[in-house]
């Protein structure tokens, strides 16, 4: 573990209680506070994935994760907006390197979506382009907001399209003085996360501010892998399902249950203890091996990483997800009404857990798509 890496996790941990005690305030305010923001940026947890040369952190993908388990564990709004802030920054592995040393070196943060829902028309020197997205993850502090758009040439009402017959597609980015943002997530789970929609028109982005996913233009070997970044939903869940576990163990040793028997002495009530901290742990021993795995053969081969490997990273991420959330939803259940009393901090795991569970990156698709690939198919889904 090199020395940044043992830094920002420290960091992480020394925050832990104070993200947890601004948990109330993260969920009434539907962002994370400002003076939070600030400690995030000072410990470089919103800069996991920005290369040193950009003023990042440049963490191993999976000690990466380890700071995102950690601080997911203390709040999961939080853990999920330095999470979408490490998959953002991804995309400055692919602008030219005087552009992304400006933006992320000046405590810059991406959010934003990844749907090509937009309309962008060529023009000299880069495009015009109109549309609104949904899911912003961060836009509370975001100061950046990355977008896709279809490209439409020569008038046409048409999409362009590549030479495979699919849609082209322009990813990019544009400063926050530029975009409205739109007050639409009010939501029972991740309140905290600011994740509302955004909006653009005819706005001028020149071709410095455009990501091509082709052309890496850093030589840090993450950014030939983004399967590693986007395992991080996996790393969220996780974190979770700590704070489920270590929650509900504080209800089951302090609570008695009918008649007056303390709970930690029910013979069912251990059992599910019991199985809810195997099923957590497997899950957890799973995701990092697999993604350790694939970061050395990425390291050691110089590409991109074996198919089968990436496929099992994503796969792991989804078991994380599907595993933590059964562990939190048996927990819920056996600690009963206490655990839906908005006081017990089993309430808001719960809550969180099952929205981070609706995300398409951690869904059904994604286990389609590492079976495809197990069975010999094309992956035919984004980062496998």
């Amino acid at each position: 573990m090199t020395a940044a890496v043992t830094r920002v996790l420290d960091a992480a941990k020394a925050l832990a209680s104070t993200i947890t005690a601004a948990g109330d305030r993260i969920e009434d305010e539907r962002e994370l506070p400002r003076e939070l923001v600030d400690q995030f940026l000072d410990a470089g947890l919103f800069h996991l994935d920005v290369p040193s040369s950009y003023g990042g952190v440049e963490v191993d993908p999976m000690e990466a994760s380890r700071v995102v388990e950690e601080v997911s564990a203390a709040d999961g709004s939080a853990g999920w907006c330095v999470m979408l802030a490490m998959q953002a920054g991804l995309f400055g592995g692919f602008i030219p390197p005087d552009v992304a040393a400006e933006v992320l070196g000046n405590r810059g943060v991406f959010c934003g979506t990844a749907r090509p829902i937009g309309r962008a028309v060529p023009v000299e020197g880069g495009y015009r382009i109109s549309g609104r997205w949904p899911f912003a993850s961060g836009s509370s502090h975001g100061t950046h907001f990355t977008g896709e758009a279809l490209l439409y040439e020569g008038g046409s009402e048409t999409p362009a399209k590549n030479e495979d017959g699919t849609d082209r597609v322009i990813p990019f980015f544009v400063p926050r003085e530029q975009v409205t943002i739109f007050d639409t997530w009010d939501t029972v789970g991740l309140r905290g996360t600011a994740s509302h929609d955004f909006a653009i028109t005819d706005t001028f982005v020149p071709d410095s501010h455009v990501f091509d996913f082709s052309k890496p233009q850093h030589e840090w070997a993450l950014f030939r892998c983004g399967a590693l970044v986007f395992m991080n939903h996996g790393a969220h869940a996780l974190g979770l399902g700590r704070a489920g576990l270590a929650a509900a163990r504080e209800v089951l040793t302090t609570k008695r249950g009918w008649g007056g028997v303390p709970l930690h002495e029910v013979g069912r009530v251990q059992e599910i203890f019991a199985v809810a901290t195997a099923r957590y742990e497997a899950a957890h021993t799973y995701y990092y091996a697999t993604g350790e795995a694939l970061w050395t053969d990425v390291l050691e081969s110089g590409g991109e990483g074996d198919p089968v490997l990436r496929a099992k990273a994503r796969l792991a991420a989804n078991h994380a997800l599907t595993e933590s959330l059964a562990v939190v939803d048996m927990l819920h259940r056996v600690c009963a009404t206490t655990a839906i009393q908005r006081s017990n901090a089993l309430d808001r795991v719960f809550r969180d857990i099952h929205a981070a569970a609706a995300h398409v990156m951690v869904g059904p698709l994604v286990y389609e798509a590492a079976g495809r690939v197990l069975l010999g198919q094309p992956a035919d889904f984004p980062l496998f």
